[in-house]
């Protein structure tokens, strides 16, 4: 039997980065055809380089016709067709060896769509991509050209396969949509398309998708729900839809209308795990954790690979879900196993690793031995992987641990460079801090390199209060007046009555080293910092707020309300710290006048309403007491009871983990006494 001869379709426009990479994953393919719309770069000569065919054409505002050119041209069996930005994984051997005894049509291909830097980072779809050739199959559509309704027309459907053969997709990174400005072209093509069909309910969708790539999340959704309206039970992308929806829905914080979609549309597609990942997420942000407990594992039991998915969701994502869950609910083994469940499947999945360090740290388990665990699901190899687990070391507070994980080999790479040395900040070794760094000062990246001088000021203030002079002498020339400046006004025994820091480059810089200060626990230079500027000060009680400094943030935010120089996170945290005291009358106006002034944050709703639930309940039980046969307020007082506790389950309140979560606890024991 003759073997079955394969081509390659491709549509290229100035893709000579990319280019290269795709055409390599098809060498050996029997024919090659590149049409060109218009490069300007040397697209046209690097596919020629690759044994392309090569045919240029104007570029028409659609995608289909350079499609069909291609057909026109085309001399082989089948044909793949690819995009630049695209690469084939699976290798021409194994589609041939597909295609060698089939009766099918057409065949779909998985394609794995990087979304970003991180290997969990990917959105997973099915796209009919491997078609016969010379059958009359015609693309049609300006934009995301299908030929899947050419092949049903004259075949059926059924004659379309899944197949294994798998597809790199890169041009949803988000430098690739930016320089190649996509999210502009498509919503032009897309104009075009409504302007012909107003109710198109495939291009409404997808309209939907750009304005949701362009941040305009209110205009997607209006899209969105208008292509609903008109998109048939059986299209093939309706799932996807309302994948897309519930998404954006969430994201306006309409989160009971998601939950009301998600529930309704679960009935007809019950093993989309998508679907039962965001009902988790919907009755998780409402405080119905039990429910979205549930929720997250139904998602974890279906493996449909016909449906758009986000990599993960139906195993790792999901029980890392399940773990963070039971960790709300203080099941905390439950939340241990669940995260061990997640790095089986993927071992450095960050949030299940930083998860799982937060969890055995809540159980007593020790630091060392926190640190040992970590070290054997990992099983670090290169300087991503001792990142990674170092990140969640340092987390949970445990420096030393951090220190002795980090080679010496391996400090000349930014990152564990940084860590290494923060590690030995928070546990006061100060000048050993120092000394590390300043054995690095050859860092490329100008962010790095400013980092690196900042922590080295940081060290010598809080070692001696200002900073050395050989030092100074070699600062960068874009570091050193800044820090010059700093130090001259930090060590100015004259109180010189002028005013400092009014360069705006320099106010950044204050601003940038009062939160690392803060973060490194590093307080006595953070509030010398501070003091040079009111607006400074506000920042470091923030930050102090944030690192479970409450007890110490309170006098200086209750200081800056006094003064009227606050703002709706400095209310926020007012009312906060009035709540946890039981002040809740006086933290109810709080949050109201946070609200009247234009606070729109749920949050701070929330923690008016709860407030208002204490105070009844505390009314109720005052009542109940005097009449203790009153049947109608003890089921009242029951109500408000369980209104306060779903709220509470909620996020509304300021949480603190790892270190933090130490600090905050051993203050917390001080608040209860504390009052002003």
């Amino acid at each position: 039997m003759r073997e079955s001869l394969i081509g390659i379709h491709i549509i290229v426009k100035d893709e000579a980065e990319m280019l290269p990479q795709c055409l390599e994953s098809i060498q050996g393919a029997d024919e090659i055809i590149v049409i060109d719309t218009g490069s300007t770069d040397s697209s046209s000569v690097l596919a020629e380089s690759y044994g392309a065919k090569v045919m240029n054409m104007s570029w028409q505002d659609s995608f289909s016709y350079p499609r069909n050119e291609a057909l026109r041209h085309a001399n082989t069996d089948w044909i793949l067709y690819l995009d630049a930005d695209e690469r084939l994984v699976s290798g021409l051997d194994t589609v041939r060896e597909l295609l060698q005894t089939t009766n099918a049509e057409a065949f779909t291909v998985l394609i794995d769509n990087k979304l970003g830097p991180n290997p969990e980072d990917r959105l997973r779809h099915r796209a009919l991509r491997i078609f016969r050739n010379g059958q009359g199959y015609q693309f049609s559509g300006r934009i995301h050209e299908d030929i899947g309704q050419s092949i049903v027309n004259k075949c059926g459907s059924s004659f379309i396969i899944d197949s294994p053969i798998q597809i790199d997709h890169y041009g949803y990174l988000p430098q690739i949509l930016s320089q190649k400005n996509k999210v502009v072209r498509n919503e032009k093509l897309l104009k075009k398309e409504l302007a012909e069909q107003p109710n198109h309910p495939f291009y409404l969708y997808n309209m939907g998708i750009t304005y949701c790539q362009a941040g305009h999340l209110k205009e997607a959704k209006a899209y969105m729900n208008k292509a609903l309206i008109h998109t048939p039970d059986v299209a093939p992308y309706r799932a996807t839809l309302i994948r897309d929806l519930s998404k954006i829905m969430l994201e306006l914080q309409e989160v009971q209308q998601a939950e009301t979609l998600l529930r309704k549309e679960l009935i007809t597609y019950p093993d989309y795990s998508d679907l039962s990942y965001l009902l988790g997420e919907s009755l998780k942000i409402q405080g119905l954790l039990e429910a979205s407990l549930e929720a997250y594992q139904r998602a974890a039991e279906h493996h449909n690979d016909g449906y758009v998915m986000e990599v993960g969701i139906n195993s790792y994502r999901s029980f890392n879900k399940m773990a963070e869950t039971a960790l709300l609910l203080g099941h905390l083994e439950d939340a241990a196993r669940w995260f061990h469940k997640a790095l089986l499947v993927h071992n450095t999945y960050v949030p299940a690793l930083h998860g799982i360090a937060e969890a055995f740290q809540q159980l007593k388990v020790p630091d060392k031995e926190i640190s040992m665990l970590l070290q054997d699901i990992v099983q670090p190899q290169g300087s991503d992987d001792y990142a990674i687990l170092t990140e969640a070391l340092y987390n949970i507070g445990a420096f030393q641990e951090v220190v002795e994980s980090i080679l010496e080999t391996q400090r000349t790479e930014p990152r564990l460079l940084f860590r290494y040395a923060k590690a030995l900040i928070q546990r006061g070794n100060y000048s050993d801090a120092d000394q590390i760094l300043s054995r690095y000062a050859n860092i490329p990246e100008s962010d790095d390199v400013e980092r690196l001088f900042f922590l080295r000021s940081i060290c010598q203030w809080q070692l001696a209060g200002h900073l050395n002079e050989d030092f100074v002498a070699d600062l960068p020339d874009n570091i050193r007046g800044p820090l010059s400046d700093l130090n001259r006004w930090l060590t100015d025994e004259t109180q010189s009555t002028e005013e400092p820091v009014k360069d705006r480059h320099l106010s950044e810089c204050v601003q940038k080293l009062i939160r690392e200060c803060v973060s490194l626990q590093c307080l006595e230079t953070a509030s010398r910092l501070a003091a040079l500027k009111p607006e400074y000060l506000v920042l470091y009680a923030k930050e102090l707020y944030y690192l479970g400094k409450t007890l110490q943030s309170a006098d200086l935010l209750l200081d800056i309300f006094h003064q009227n120089r606050y703002d709706e996170e400095v209310m926020f945290m007012i009312g906060e710290l009035l709540f946890d005291k039981g002040h809740y009358m006086q933290a109810a106006e709080i949050f109201e006048t946070s609200i009247d002034n234009g606070d729109e944050n749920p949050r701070t709703r929330t923690g008016a309403a709860l407030c208002y639930l204490y105070l009844a309940a505390e009314n109720l039980n005052e009542a109940i007491a005097r009449e203790p046969d009153a049947q109608t307020l003890t089921i009242d007082l029951k109500k408000i009871d369980d209104t306060i506790r779903l709220l509470n389950r909620t996020s509304w309140h300021t949480k603190w983990v790892g270190y933090k979560r130490r600090i905050h606890d051993e203050e917390t024991s001080h608040l209860l006494v504390h009052d002003r």
